[in-house]
């Protein structure tokens, strides 16, 4: 369930990543006179590079997909806990029930990943090694914990 905190955390985030990662190609690949390694290691590491990229553009694919099943109210949820982002209009329910939809819902999203063949292995082999997911692994948890608790009482109706 961990994976599934982190991709979500990311996915808001993603676009602007991929682009980083071209601009990061491109550097490099104009750059490459004052890199003073063999150049089978230099190549190997542009190889990697534009892979990593290809990889995230799957991954933002695949999320985007995902976030079209969803409902509104399940995308507000997800947006309210993951990028911080207050609903346009209160939530009609109180913060118990907040809590077990949340629960539901991770639920369901692991549901989709499984389907969309994002699984916790897939995840590990594939992007656990790129440091913007290695950065949110580590602090996910926490963000989520301050995010919520500060905000959650005008959120929710309270009903």
């Amino acid at each position: 369930m961990e994976y599934a905190k982190i991709l979500l955390s990311a996915y808001p985030y993603l676009d602007g990543v991929i682009k980083q990662e071209g601009e990061n190609y491109l550097r490099r690949c104009y750059n490459s006179a004052y890199f003073f390694s063999p150049t089978d290691d230099f190549c190997s590491k542009l190889i990697s590079l534009y892979q990593d990229r290809e990889k995230l553009i799957i991954l933002k694919n695949k999320l985007d997909v995902l976030f079209s099943r969803l409902s509104d109210e399940e995308r507000d949820l997800l947006r309210f806990k993951f990028a911080g982002r207050m609903p346009e209009k209160k939530f009609s329910f109180s913060t118990r029930t907040y809590f077990r939809k949340q629960i539901k819902l991770l639920k369901k999203i692991e549901e989709y990943l499984n389907y969309l063949n994002i699984t916790e292995e897939v995840f590990k082999k594939e992007y656990s090694k790129m440091e913007y997911f290695k950065v949110l692994g580590e602090c996910v948890p926490e963000m989520i914990r301050i995010r919520n608790d500060a905000r959650l009482k005008y959120a929710c109706q309270g009903v």
